[in-house]
Parts: C-alpha cells; structure tokens; sequence
C-alpha cells in the first residue's frame, strides 16, 4: 500500500502518500461534502476507494485515486470517473434515521460495504447489485467494530459479537460477554478471530 488515510474532526479527510521527488509525506483533503466529525474510515481492497462514517449519519464512498503515484483506475461497481475526492456512493446510516456511524468495512471482494452505528444496527450495502441497503437491528449496545471473514459473513462488536450472514441479511449468532473492554479491535489470523 502506497497511501494512509486520516480522518478528523474538521471535516476532512487528508489521503497522505510519499512524494518521491521531494522525498516527504504530502496530503490531500477531501472536505466535500462532510458536514461533521469522520469517526472511521476503511480503504478498499484495490487500494482506489476509501469508506468514511462520520457524525452527520452518513457513509460515503470516495474516490482516493491519486494521479501522481498511480496508474488510471479501472472501472469498478461503484463507479468509473474516480478523480480524487469524487463521492461515488453516499448512505443515511439507516433509513428511520440512524446514529452516527462507529465503523466501515470492505467486504475482501470489494464490492459489500458494511457498517455499523450508533443505532445498534448493521448495515449492508453491495454495489454490484444495485445498492439495496439491507439493515439488521439489534437489542444490544451500539457496535464499535465489523469485520469481514468472507463476502458473506460479517463479524461485528462490542459488548456482544455478532455474526451477520450478508447474502441472507440475517443475524446467525450472538456471544453475549461481559469483556466490553476487550472488543475493541478484531483481528483475523488464518480461521481463528481474535478479540484484544
């Protein structure tokens, strides 16, 4: 990966890359059109697109195609004209409203955005079939995080874990604990999920 990613409290996002010829770090801002916080951000698989959740309810696509260190993107589900900066997708966190959003994640295909907020729902979103939002509500304390096992099957946590089947739109199981603390970040290490 040639990029990193910060989002902020004032209303940016900054894509930073390595500027050889100057040999240093430069950023480039995307403002447009955050209107709060960005509280997440995840990179897409190609490394082109970037997802932020932000405070104003919403999730964005972005373009995050630099010209000066890559070569013209191709066409992807979620959009062909990719210059930096260009929303190629934006949600309401969920439809009755929502909350601000505490997570973003790429499925590993690239073409599943999901995403969790302060609703205590997950939402889901496939751009290569037509993107339909399919929304799962739960009784549980918002979820901090959501990670991807395969394009159908979704982790997501905090004081409890849940199992999201995609493809189905349903929840297959749920880890009640007591170990909020520990939930903070998930890490996938060949077959085994690991909380720390």
């Amino acid at each position: 990966e040639n990029k990193f990613a910060v989002g902020c409290g004032a209303r940016l996002i900054a894509i930073c890359y390595f500027e050889e010829e100057n040999d240093w770090w430069v950023s480039k801002h995307i403002k447009k059109p955050i209107k709060s916080t960005v509280t997440c951000v995840d990179w897409h698989p190609g490394n082109i697109l970037l997802a932020a959740g932000s405070t104003d309810y919403k999730v964005r696509v972005y373009s995050a195609y630099v010209k000066e260190i890559e070569e013209k993107p191709a066409p992807l589900p979620w959009g062909s004209k990719m210059p930096l900066g260009q929303v190629m997708a934006e949600y309401r966190s969920t439809s009755s409203g929502g909350g601000w959003v505490h997570s973003v994640s790429f499925s590993p295909s690239g073409n599943r955005l999901c995403w969790t907020s302060q609703d205590s729902a997950v939402s889901v979103v496939d751009a290569s079939q037509g993107q339909q939002i399919a929304t799962i509500r739960t009784e549980f304390q918002p979820f901090l995080r959501s990670l991807w096992l395969t394009d159908d099957v979704i982790v997501a946590a905090d004081s409890a874990v849940s199992v999201v089947d995609a493809s189905q739109g349903q929840q297959i199981a749920t880890i009640r604990t007591e170990f909020q603390p520990f939930l903070r970040s998930l890490w996938l290490t060949d077959d085994v999920i690991v909380a720390a």
